[in-house]
């Protein structure tokens, strides 16, 4: 059961770094502005209204992987809580076959003495 989360513990970070590179990916798209020639005609009040439509965009898109981010935070915190319970469940189990182990032990040493007593009472007949 450990592994299974400390499996899908890693399987999330590597979804955190995998959306962490599609935002790079996207960001650096946005860096290389489109490059319209002034001299031919190209408008600079128009490339700056370009230039805000897609930092608009980016931060749109910049919100919605923070959400997911914190989204997967907050799966990663759970899943730690839950692994820390089962591994108190886990110890109190440990103990339990532990008592039960030193239980058998104790009744085969009642059972090695009942056999040696049977076999002294046979003796004397």
């Amino acid at each position: 059961m450990k592994t299974k989360q400390i499996f899908f513990n890693a399987a999330t970070v590597c979804m955190v770094a995998l959306a962490v590179l599609m935002t790079q990916a996207m960001f650096n798209g946005a860096v290389h502005a489109d490059q319209r020639n002034d001299a031919a005609g190209g408008d600079l009040r128009q490339r700056v209204a370009d230039l805000e439509d897609q930092q608009d965009e980016n931060d749109i898109e910049f919100v919605l992987i923070d959400r997911t981010l914190a989204d997967l935070n907050l799966r990663i915190n759970a899943n730690d809580a839950d692994i820390r319970a089962l591994d108190g469940r886990g110890k109190a189990l440990g103990d339990r076959v532990n008592r039960l182990d030193a239980r058998c032990k104790n009744l085969q040493e009642q059972q090695d003495a009942l056999a040696a007593m049977v076999k002294r009472l046979s003796a004397r007949k």
